[in-house]
Order: structure tokens, then C-alpha cells, then sequence
């Protein structure tokens, strides 16, 4: 199972993202794709982790970053698993108030926007990433009960 995460910048105001629908129509697109993963949006940040056979994660990625709704800042491939670690997600949507369930909101825009590769090396992005993926999977009962 090959895994990836990226953030990026709103291109469209707040008011006019509908999150809801963008959130459906992936959730509909990663099931037949056979991925699994979440989508975090703050503030005109968006965090969103990606979880499936490679070939088809790397495409979707690419599809992603043509979309003109967002810039994408920073992609991080986080290799392969033995496991999903969200089977039941095929794109959960997350906000604010989600990540202040789990103690994480300040950690994810953090992680990808402010850690330079060429800083903190790739392979601690990639561990901190992880760690952040798996405290949310940990959780992911509280995020059920929304």
C-alpha cells in the first residue's frame, strides 16, 4: 500500500469552496480508484493524505495538482505499507474542529508548509507525517462520532 501526503493553497475564497462537494465527489472518484485517505482544509490550506496501489496514487496526484483550485506547496511520497491505515475512509473529509479532537491542528499545516526538506531532511518529514497519520488513525472513532 503506497502512500503520499500534500499541502497546498487555496486559489478560492473560503465562501466560494464548496468543501462538502469536493469531498463527495473524491470520496465517489478514490472508492472506484481503490484509495482511502483524508482531506484537511484551514484557513486556505489544504492537508490531504493518500493511501493506495502507487500507480493509481500517483496519478490521482498528478490529476490533483492540475486542479486549479489550489497550488499545490509541498508533496511528500511516504512509501509503501503493509496496511491502509484508514480502509474505511475513501476521503474523509476533516476540519478544525476534527483535529481538535484528536490535539493535532497546529501540527498539520506545520508539516508540510513550514518544514524545508533541505532543513529538517526528507526522512523526518516523512516520520513526523507518518506519526501525525497514525495519531489520527488511532482516533478515528472519535472523528466517526461527527
Amino acid at each position: 500500500m503506497f502512500a503520499l501526503a500534500y499541502a497546498s493553497y487555496s486559489t478560492v475564497d473560503t465562501p466560494n469552496l464548496d468543501l462538502d462537494g469536493i469531498a463527495t465527489h473524491a470520496s465517489a472518484k478514490n472508492a472506484a480508484l481503490g484509495i482511502t485517505g483524508y482531506l484537511c482544509y484551514d484557513h486556505g490550506v489544504f492537508f490531504q493524505y493518500l493511501e493506495g496501489e502507487q500507480k493509481s496514487v500517483l496519478h490521482l496526484m498528478g490529476t490533483i495538482e492540475q486542479d486549479p483550485r489550489h497550488d499545490v506547496i509541498n508533496k511528500v511520497m511516504l512509501g509503501e505499507h503493509e496496511r491502509r491505515v484508514f480502509p474505511d475512509w475513501s476521503m474523509r473529509h476533516l476540519n478544525r474542529s476534527d483535529l481538535r479532537r484528536v490535539d493535532l491542528e497546529n501540527v498539520l499545516e506545520h508539516s508540510l508548509f513550514h518544514m524545508d526538506p533541505k532543513l529538517y531532511g526528507h526522512e523526518n518529514i516523512v516520520a513526523l507525517i507518518k506519526a501525525l497519520v497514525a495519531n489520527i488513525a488511532a482516533r478515528q472513532a472519535q472523528l466517526k462520532a461527527v
